[in-house]
């Protein structure tokens, strides 16, 4: 961040030397039509359009986007060749949809376990810190031969296991069920026993009314209520490791990106630096709200059982050696993830408190908080133990 903000300062520093007078350059106006992968109602939807909202504010209206749900232009999974072939101006999305290209994409949304076990503060650091947007913008031009430019728009996870209508008490309980989830997660669950079905956000609630599906995994709490899952299932499962970070991605058309002078393209990234810690703290807040409606509306907050946790990260072990060993481009960004991670992961490993039995000490059931220890009034939620170690 440290360097766009300097290039940013010197390019203010200039326009103050020429009398506040616009080079051709600083006096262009861009106003650019970009679709997501998501329908209207979804909060990752609600992410692209507070990005583009930032991005206009900050440019001070010189850079417009238009953001045009899933659909509007071309299907969902069609995103990035639109982008590509400059169809549209660019996108918003998810990089494990693009694994049909090159199964390296999970990659580049942050894949099972972290990786590594990054978090989505580890994964920003990677991106901006470490290399890994020049990685994975050499990957998208370079092996799959998509002319974009590529960032990071923040992260929707840790993913939620799913819903469900019936209890799992240990992975057994998954053979034969029909689970939407895409990509490689999908691939996870698959090895598992489950029937893996991959449809766009928008199409899952009316496909659990029909009985195509069984069970769903989308996001989290906040991202599934707005799509209704409610009114299909009961019983929502938690954590899970198949997309412990998940990142969405903004595209730009490359020649559209190499048309902005640099003064609104510092512009831009420093405003999709930021742009990540705001939904950072913003989805939390989101899920707690959503779980709290979703338990008034008789939705089951249940943990995932721990076999099924450890065979999914099994699971995946599997394939990232096979991928890793097999797959040059796939080895080329864990790589550069591992370099970023055998730093910060191993460092925060050893330094960092035991965060959520702190959090137990306020905000479990009879904690100091619920005791009256504080002028607050508060009840921890029925399944807070459900969530605590034995």
């Amino acid at each position: 961040m440290k360097n766009l903000l300097a290039g940013t300062a010197i390019i203010a520093i200039a326009g103050v030397v020429a009398v506040g007078t616009p080079t051709a350059a600083q006096s262009q106006e861009f106003d650019l039509t970009f679709q997501s992968t998501w329908s209207a109602a979804d909060p990752h939807h609600h992410n692209f359009e507070r990005w583009a909202a930032d991005v206009e504010k900050n440019t001070s209206g010189r850079v417009v986007i238009e953001t045009l749900p899933a659909g509007s232009v071309v299907p969902a999974f069609e995103v990035l060749d639109a982008v590509s072939d400059a169809v549209i101006d660019g996108g918003h999305a998810w990089s494990g949809y693009w694994v049909g290209k090159n199964r390296a994409s999970v990659m580049v949304s942050s894949g099972p376990g972290g990786p590594f076990g990054m978090d989505p503060v580890d994964y920003w650091g990677w991106q901006w810190l470490g290399g890994g947007r020049e990685v994975n913008n050499d990957f998208f031009q370079n092996v799959l031969n998509a002319d974009v430019e590529w960032m990071p728009a923040g992260s929707s996870g840790p993913q939620s296991f799913g819903w469900y209508n019936k209890e799992l008490a240990s992975a057994e309980d998954l053979e034969g069920l029909r689970l939407r989830i895409p990509g490689i997660p999908g691939e996870m669950y698959g090895d598992m026993g489950l029937s893996v079905i991959t449809l766009p956000g928008g199409e899952i609630v009316p496909a659990g009314e029909r009985g195509v599906i069984d069970a769903a995994e989308f996001v989290n709490p906040y991202h599934d209520e707005a799509l209704g899952f409610e009114d299909v299932w009961s019983i929502h499962y938690a954590p899970a490791y198949h997309e412990t970070v998940t990142v969405m991605e903004v595209l730009f058309n490359k020649e559209i990106w190499d048309s902005i002078p640099e003064d609104l393209q510092n512009i831009i990234l420093a405003t999709t630096q930021s742009h990540f810690f705001y939904w950072e703290t913003h989805k939390m807040t989101q899920n707690r709200n959503a779980m709290e409606r979703l338990t008034e509306a008789g939705v089951e907050f249940r943990r995932t059982p721990d076999d099924i946790l450890a065979e999914s990260l099994d699971v995946w072990h599997t394939i990232l050696e096979t991928e890793y060993n097999d797959n040059p481009a796939f080895k080329a960004i864990a790589d550069s993830q591992l370099a970023y991670a055998e730093r910060n992961v191993v460092a925060r490993r050893i330094l960092e408190p035991d965060w959520k039995a702190i959090a137990d000490v306020y905000w479990a059931p009879g904690g100091l908080v619920e005791s009256g220890m504080f002028e607050m009034d508060y009840t921890a939620p029925d399944y807070y133990s459900l969530f605590q170690p034995d």
